[in-house]
């Protein structure tokens, strides 16, 4: 972009059009380093970014006008469509006793030791590509399965491992996950098609995870079995297996290529339908007006609860937009042709190394996301790079390593989860960072996978 393309003029030139992100990478840093990586705090760390932009505009009004329609961006849209429909559909299930049906399921097997680990670790994937959350997997299954786990002998930190490697496995795949419907829309792709092509990755990394949750899933447990009697049977239901269906329904109306607010909106309708139907709650726990005049309910709490994320969307979307206004990322996009990006497989270790940077500086990958996506959409038309190509590159690694990292949204929410469940039960163990990282074997494979993806060719395509 020269400069008589650019709409905004920075006193510092187009390096200054970066000042709203770099302070809020800042900031995030901060909270990070103080154990808070919370979303509320990066909000916060937004507003601060774009307030101190203004001091390096030259054109204050200009500047401060144009946030509104940078804020508009197709792609932040939908990410937050897909969040409150998806937020809402995963508040459902979350009431439905579908996780302790799925307790049931493995209790009556006879499920222990790793065989419990590796069947916790699939259940959590086809349980997160139902829901298309990983955090909402994390959440459920931490509270019921993890002290399950240790009651049925399993290695503690392997059956938390293999829950959030299933949340990341989930998160990867699942057609009406944000992480997908992004990094589909920024490299303008269908869904479906993206999936379908992301499976040979997501199965090889699945694959492996399972093999390695066989080997060291299993544990010794130390728990009196009468005590492991009644938790079981005080948390197995099988009641809740038929909401697998309003699951399935949206893996399939989504999988088949229609629009993923078709798919959510009919698992949505299935759900309400079917679990007043079948006894598992009241309509009116969907969405109920209490007596002082407030407003709760499944359907409520599982929508507002992504609302802090966002709000962080729209803000981060109008610090990259000024960045784009302000020539940065067209002097990025210089500087990457006439230093590294003169192949395609220099091109696609650029896109790696960009969405891994940006899914260390922030916890929600899907920020990450937006943030790469349209600088990646760029890089790969250059080079005639298919856009699911792109869109595997970008999602799997936001998939996979920072499902790992200690103040990823997914790692703080299991550890306040353990600490609730501790309180109840005095046999399970509160995980550390570094007790649990090493076997959330999803995330520490699909990364180098990716990596020898690029580096061979394989599953790369042109078009």
């Amino acid at each position: 972009m020269t400069d008589s393309e650019r709409s905004l003029e920075f006193r510092g030139g187009p390096l200054a059009s970066g000042v709203p992100l770099f302070a809020f990478v800042t900031v995030t840093l901060v909270l990070v380093l103080k154990g808070a990586p919370q979303v509320e705090g990066m909000i916060l760390g937004a507003m601060i970014g774009l307030s101190v932009g203004m001091l390096f505009a030259r054109d204050v009004g200009a500047y401060c006008e144009a946030l509104f329609p940078l804020m508009a961006d197709r792609t932040a849209a939908v990410a937050i469509v897909c969040w409150l429909w998806a937020g809402a559909f995963s508040g459902i299930l979350a009431d439905s006793n579908l996780v302790e049906a799925i307790v049931w399921v493995g209790w009556k097997l006879g499920l222990t030791g790793s065989g419990f680990t590796l069947a916790v670790f699939i259940c959590a994937g086809l349980f997160a590509v139902s829901l298309g959350t990983g955090l909402g997997t994390v959440l459920g299954f931490t509270a019921v399965m993890y002290p399950a786990g240790v009651v049925l002998g399993a290695n503690p930190a392997a059956v938390m491992g293999a829950i959030i490697s299933g949340a990341a496995f989930g998160d990867n795949l699942a057609p009406v996950s944000d992480t997908t419907i992004v990094s589909a829309t920024t490299q303008e792709a269908d869904v479906g098609g993206v999936v379908r092509s992301r499976l040979k990755y997501v199965f090889i990394a699945a694959f492996l995870s399972g093999i390695l949750f066989l080997i060291f899933g299993g544990g010794k447990s130390s728990v009196d079995p009468l005590v492991a009697q009644e938790l079981l049977s005080g948390h197995s239901n099988p009641q809740g297996l038929p909401m697998l269906i309003p699951a399935v329904i949206v893996f399939v109306i989504a999988f088949s290529g229609l629009h993923f607010l078709l798919a959510l909106t009919a698992g949505i309708l299935c759900a309400a339908f079917l679990g007043p139907a079948l006894g598992l709650f009241p309509f009116g726990d969907l969405f109920l007006i209490t007596e002082e005049g407030n407003i709760s309910g499944s359907m409520v709490e599982g929508a507002m609860g992504l609302v802090p994320t966002a709000v962080l969307t729209l803000l981060l979307v109008a610090a990259i937009g000024l960045m784009k206004e302000g020539g940065f990322l067209g002097a990025m996009m210089n500087w990457l042709d006439k230093s590294w990006t003169k192949t395609v497989r220099r091109t696609e270790s650029a896109i790696i190394v960009l969405i891994s940077m940006a899914n260390l500086c922030v916890s929600v990958n899907t920020v990450a996301l937006i943030a790469v996506g349209p600088l990646a959409n760029v890089l790969r038309k250059r080079h005639r790079i298919h856009s699911y190509r792109v869109a595997n590159l970008m999602d799997t690694v936001s998939c996979s390593f920072p499902y790992i990292l200690p103040y990823s949204a997914v790692v703080t929410a299991s550890s306040a989860i353990q600490q609730q469940v501790a309180e109840r039960y005095e046999f399970v163990p509160v995980m550390a960072w570094s007790d649990e990282a090493p076997y959330i074997f999803y995330g520490l494979i699909l990364f180098p996978v990716m990596l020898i993806s690029v580096a061979t060719g394989f599953g790369r395509k042109f078009g």
